[in-house]
């Protein structure tokens, strides 16, 4: 796994992201300003040049005196520093602009013609020496007029350029990265408590955890402090559900195995005394017992229940209710009447459809006097699918009906005892109800009895 060391943090995100992003718009915003400013430059040179060459050309220079007449009257209004060769039929003229020497033949221009020159795209040269020029040529006749102007003033003031953008561009880093440090903190402030009391909460999954102090922004912060609080509200209820079921599990296996070694020291004590106590000892054994491996079982069903995975297929419920209410018939007491709509499928699992089906009427039997009818029913609407056992018992309260479905619940103690069972049935149904897509209700029958009324939804 990685360290937790090399996961960046909110600062430093921030302050790569903002970093990248002042580098990206400083390097796009120089590089417009130099290429206008470059091209402006460029521009003003190469107008510039040709005016001279222009006014060579217009100048007509024919001997010494006509070229020293241009040069003093034109040359030095000249923004760039430039040399001027004229060759006629009769001499070679030399000169450079920006001089204080009006000779034809000046230093700087002798060792300007006497470096190497080295041509580039265009007009561009480069004189060993001097830097890099714009160099023009044109012919008049028996003239050849020759014009390098100097780019020096224009990569002078690209260097100045560049120099400034370096410059801002580390300012804005530099108040840059203090901007998204303090940023960073501020963002941050509300996932770092959140974080501490998560921390807090996972050291200790045993106990009931207390919700979250929700900040109540950034929105993604909020919701997900939302999200967690409602994580630790089902794993409180989860926590309260094992607990209650560890505890009613434990006293209802405590008190057949009490009840069995009760017996068991009875009939050591006084078997050999009293023999007469000995079967129905041996009874009382046998019926805790059998109502202890009823209960194993019923914890083992509901075991199961909790982790199922289980494909469902289609189902033709009609003639599954029919073939069960045939074959359970014999075992009740009481008459079943049946009221099953023809051909009403649904998807489930057969197996459970019978659980569950046989769980209900188990129920039913249980809890109606023998003279009154149980009824299994299914119908179908537009809407949905509904399958009904109903009986006519003593009925449900209805602050009790939601609670019936939990393990171990039993509706009146007194007379739960005396009926018998774990509490684990209507746990199981629901169970088995949920992995068939299916829902449960429970409502009063009339005149009187409970309905338990299974719902697929269309």
């Amino acid at each position: 796994m990685p360290k937790s060391n090399s996961i960046p943090t909110y600062e430093q995100l921030i302050n790569q992201a903002f970093k990248r992003l002042v580098l990206t718009i400083t390097l796009m915003i120089s590089a417009i300003i130099l290429i206008i400013v470059g091209g402006q430059q460029t521009l003003n040179t190469s107008r510039e040049a040709r005016e001279l060459m222009t006014s060579l050309h217009q100048a007509n220079i024919k001997d010494v005196p006509s070229f020293i007449r241009w040069n003093n009257n034109t040359t030095r209004d000249s923004k760039q520093a430039a040399f001027i060769r004229v060759t006629t039929d009769k001499a070679t003229l030399t000169t450079a602009t920006k001089t204080k020497q009006t000779i034809l033949t000046s230093p700087s221009s002798k060792a300007f013609f006497a470096e190497k020159q080295t041509h580039f795209v265009g007009a561009l040269v480069h004189v060993r020496g001097f830097g890099f020029f714009l160099a023009y040529t044109q012919k008049d006749g028996e003239n050849t007029y020759q014009l390098w102007v100097s780019l020096r003033r224009l990569l002078d003031s690209l260097l100045i350029l560049i120099c400034l953008t370096i410059l801002v561009t580390l300012l804005t880093l530099a108040a840059g990265t203090w901007w998204a440090h303090r940023l960073a903190a501020r963002l941050s402030a509300p996932t770092i408590s959140l974080l501490h009391e998560t921390k807090y909460t996972s050291n200790q999954p045993d106990a009931d955890q207390p919700t979250l102090t929700v900040p109540t922004s950034p929105r993604e912060i909020n919701d997900l402090g939302h999200a967690f609080n409602d994580l630790l509200v089902t794993q409180n209820q989860r926590l309260q559900h094992e607990r209650q079921f560890i505890s009613d599990a434990s006293h209802e296996l405590r008190t057949p195995i009490a009840a069995i070694r009760g017996n068991l020291s009875l009939i050591r004590r006084r078997g050999d005394a009293h023999p007469e106590v000995i079967p129905e000892s041996l009874n009382f054994i046998d019926e805790e017992s059998l109502r202890m491996q009823h209960l194993i079982e019923n914890l083992l069903h509901l075991s199961r229940a909790d982790r199922a995975k289980l494909t469902l297929v289609d189902q033709d419920l009609s003639f599954l209710l029919l073939q069960l209410g045939e074959h359970y018939q014999p075992s009740l007491s009481q008459p079943l009447k049946l009221a099953i709509d023809a051909d009403i499928h649904v998807n489930g699992n057969a197996e459970m459809l019978q659980q569950i089906v046989v769980a209900l009427l188990d129920n039913a039997h249980k809890y109606s006097p023998a003279d009154q009818p149980i009824t299994l029913s299914l119908h179908a609407t537009d809407h949905d699918v509904r399958l009904a056992v109903s009986d006519c018992g003593e009925g449900i309260p209805d602050d009790q009906k939601a609670a019936i479905f939990q393990r171990f619940y039993r509706v009146d103690q007194s007379r739960s005892q005396e009926v018998g069972g774990s509490g684990l049935g209507l746990a199981i149904v629901q169970q088995l109800v949920s992995l068939n897509h299916a829902k449960i209700e429970v409502t009063d029958n009339q005149p009187q009895g409970s309905v338990f009324t299974l719902i697929w939804t269309k």
